[in-house]
């Protein structure tokens, strides 16, 4: 049977001052998760409930957790500044909590820019809340990158999960995020770097697959067959997932 990938979605409000939301995920994710052999099914999100979020877990053979707005930085002890940008809590705190239960059962998840982060602040690690909040942020990420001008290439480290995927110690990527990663906990290993010296991939260590990525490998993977490999892997990890 092909494996079923849950993905996670963005919130949009209905209509101003009305709480209701329609969720969302851009059809990319499905489209590569399809042709890698994987059933991709989107996770809209509820506002906390543990049951549901354990009836997803038993749904899904893997988890890929999207792009997306900003994570609240009350989720790595910190308040709020004036850049930091579009803020949902509900999908914070879900996500997080369905993450931490993916990782519990062993489950292969993929993290994709947000969901890369996510991966970082769930585990314990800290964001720069903008690329402003860095002084060692080089013009790599203030400039054409993040225009969609050329690509510059990340170096991936040997050894890691990545690297055992993608083959190769050079790759070129996209980038759209405005905010890095801070500090990482212990858990956690930096698979991949800009050459500024900015982490733009990170894997959990011991695991798998546990694997998150700045970049939006989902809008690069048709016309370059590297970035598939990522969802490749993903269902292929999914596929080996002992469940029950």
């Amino acid at each position: 049977m092909r494996p079923r990938i849950g993905i996670t979605s963005d919130r949009h409000p209905v209509d101003e001052g009305i709480e209701q939301y329609y969720d969302r995920a851009r059809g990319a994710y499905s489209w590569c998760v399809a042709e890698s052999g994987g059933v991709p099914f989107i996770l809209p999100t509820p506002r906390s409930d543990p049951d549901l979020i354990a009836t997803y877990l038993d749904l899904s053979d893997g988890v890929l957790f999207s792009g997306g707005g900003d994570i609240h930085p009350s989720f790595y002890r910190e308040v709020v500044l004036e850049k930091c940008g579009p803020i949902d809590e509900t999908r914070d705190r879900f996500e997080i909590e369905l993450l931490r239960g993916a990782l519990e059962r062993g489950m292969p998840v993929l993290g994709v820019c947000r969901g890369m982060q996510l991966i970082a602040v769930a585990l314990g690690g800290s964001l720069y809340q903008d690329l402003s909040y860095c002084q060692a942020a080089g013009e790599i990420h203030g400039g054409a990158w993040q225009s969609g001008g050329e690509m510059p290439s990340v170096s991936i480290t040997p050894g890691t999960v990545l690297h055992q995927i993608i083959g190769e110690e050079s790759l070129p990527v996209n980038c759209q995020h405005h905010q890095l990663v801070k500090a990482l906990d212990q858990t956690c290993t930096v698979n991949a770097v800009t050459p500024d010296g900015m982490i733009e991939g990170i894997e959990v260590s011991g695991r798998s697959f546990a694997v998150g990525v700045h970049w939006h490998p989902e809008r690069l993977a048709a016309r370059d067959r590297r970035h598939m490999k990522l969802f490749e892997a993903l269902v292929d990890a999914a596929l080996r997932y002992p469940k029950g």
